[in-house]
């Protein structure tokens, strides 16, 4: 059975499991009162409220058939940082930074896996931004929407119904309903925006692996997950997406890859 075929509804879970072990690891770790599951029942309660939301439309996304996959795995991958980044702060549990690594466990997960560039994409992207939608209208955000709307780029209909699923999987004792209605609102809001701003052309992977593969170094040899003479399909995809998140926060689309690029060609190389 393929990896595709697992992710199809209903998700096998033990085959899930077995294909990424580092989803074992969320068993029996506790969350915030916010939440009422540890943190592999709520990822699993996550990946059933997107389907949900795909068959009752409650937000209005409008998933294409060519994103769904990616979807599936995004939600599967979404909090797999949790279990390594969790803390405590005055006796809750926090978990500092769990979408951003979580981004980077999604690249040697693809990439173990042998996934497309476009769900390697859109998994590495809603990882990363899993979260913003919920505190885009803070004073203190680092995405506020324009800037959300730019990172997510073409996946935004996949990112809302990412964060709306997160929030209805999160039912602990501290959630009140208007909390629930506030995050309905902020992704119909972030839907709205990013229609407004497309349409938003599909990422060409075969342009951007040229564009990636001209710029690399030649060292004469290649590196676990970063071969020097030809990029991975999953490699491409998560280029993109870190490309675009850089790219998002003003930085021009050139510089934003090559710093991509001498980042994932640092952190492939032997130490």
């Amino acid at each position: 059975m393929s990896f595709s075929e697992i992710l199809e509804p209903p998700l096998d879970v033990e085959r899930a499991l077995s294909e990424v072990p580092e989803l074992a690891l969320a068993r029996g770790v506790e969350q915030s009162p916010y939440h009422h599951l540890d943190t592999l029942d709520h990822i699993l309660e996550v990946v059933r409220r997107v389907e949900a939301e795909l068959a009752e439309g409650e937000i209005g996304a409008h998933v294409s058939p060519d994103y769904l996959e990616g979807l599936r795995l995004a939600a599967l991958l979404h909090d797999v940082a949790k279990a390594v980044t969790r803390g405590e702060y005055e006796g809750k549990a926090i978990f500092v930074a769990h979408d951003t690594l979580g981004a980077m466990m999604v690249r040697r997960i693809c990439g173990r896996l042998s996934v497309s560039s476009v769900c390697t994409d859109i998994a590495a992207t809603l990882t990363a931004l899993h979260l913003k939608i919920g505190f885009m209208a803070s004073d203190r955000t680092d995405f506020p929407p324009n800037r959300l709307v730019r990172a997510a780029g073409p996946f935004g209909e996949e990112l809302a119904v990412l964060s709306w699923a997160d929030r209805l999987a999160a039912q602990g004792p501290r959630l009140r309903d208007e909390h629930i209605e506030r995050h309905k609102n902020l992704c119909r809001d972030f839907l709205a925006a990013s229609r407004e701003a497309g349409p938003h052309p599909a990422p060409d992977y075969e342009k951007l692996r040229e564009e990636f593969a001209s710029g690399r170094p030649a060292s004469g040899r290649p590196h676990s997950g970063l071969s020097d003479s030809k990029p991975s399909d999953s490699e491409i995809g998560y280029a993109a997406a870190r490309a675009r998140l850089a790219a998002s926060g003003g930085v021009g689309w050139k510089e934003a890859l090559g710093h991509v690029r001498r980042t994932m060609h640092a952190d492939s190389s032997p130490s």
